[in-house]
């Protein structure tokens, strides 16, 4: 198993902070496939998407927000990315956005909150 580099850190950062692979190459001084394969190689061991492309944009995943997020206050290693970044895919916390008709509003709340039906013996 590799561990996670300085290198891969400092490219998802110039890709994060300009939304762009090819910007983030001109700032780091490199081509734009090896921007790429850093940033791949990083998904690859953190195991989730950092990055989603809608058309020809660039937009942060929720894994990449968490990672950018903690990467100030943090020494990495291979784990604790693989911990920060799947901390969304574990369920434990998040955005939840509901759609639902307007009746949904009285049962809703209660049907997906923990002490609901569903979760009652």
């Amino acid at each position: 198993m590799r561990n996670v580099t300085l290198r891969q850190m400092r490219v998802f950062a110039a890709v994060a902070r300009h939304l762009s692979f090819t910007r983030a190459a001109r700032e780091l001084h490199l081509t734009q496939p090896a921007v790429s394969q850093q940033v791949k190689l990083l998904e690859q061991e953190v195991g989730l998407p950092l990055f989603e492309q809608i058309g020809r944009k660039v937009h942060l995943a929720p894994a990449g927000a968490e990672l950018l997020a903690a990467i100030p206050t943090r020494r990495w290693s291979c784990c604790e990315s693989r911990r920060v970044a799947r901390s969304d895919a574990g369920l434990k916390r998040g955005v939840l956005k509901l759609g639902a008709v307007s009746t949904a509003k009285y049962f809703a709340p209660r049907f997906l909150s923990t002490s609901g039906p569903a979760y009652r013996k």
